[in-house]
């Protein structure tokens, strides 16, 4: 299940990095910057969602078809997601959670967001982060999560 993020990802990498070095605008188009708040806000609100475990949120988040990849392999899809938050909808996780390093790349009907986001457990302060890739499609001009990467690193 790894091969098409990492050939989604791997392509928008380097389409990014191509045009890099190419002269262009120094301000993005309105289009564009206007598609990088959508996804700005769509991570904002699937943060909130972790963070109050909100699952009717979680549900116009993420796509039917949504995907997730962890350090250990594939990740519960949609449907196991909202099964398993359900009996905890609206309590606080024992955590804080927080984003950082945020980058957004929007390539026409497809954007990635990459970051870092830090785990810390409010029992006894232990702290935990993961590089986390987040690609995200637009499908009758709605922006929907379709694939979620989470690995484990060591800062």
């Amino acid at each position: 299940m790894r091969s098409p993020l990492l050939l989604v990802v791997a392509c928008l990498w380097a389409t990014s990095a191509l045009g890099q070095g190419t002269p262009t605008s120094t301000t993005a188009s309105s289009t564009d910057q206007t598609d990088v708040a959508s996804i700005q806000q769509i991570e904002d609100d699937w943060l909130k969602t972790e963070r109050t475990t909100d699952v009717a949120a979680l549900d116009r988040i993420v796509a039917d078809d949504f995907e997730g990849v962890g350090t250990n392999g594939h990740a519960p899809g949609k449907a196991q997601l909202l099964k398993n938050l359900q009996p905890h909808a609206g309590q606080a996780p024992p955590y804080t959670v927080e984003t950082s390093d945020m980058h957004i790349i929007v390539r026409g009907d497809t954007a990635v967001a990459a970051y870092t986001k830090t785990y810390t457990a409010k029992e006894n302060g232990n702290v935990d982060h993961e590089d986390m890739t987040d690609v995200f499609t637009r499908d009758h001009g709605k922006w929907n999560l379709r694939i979620s990467r989470n690995s484990s690193c060591h800062h």
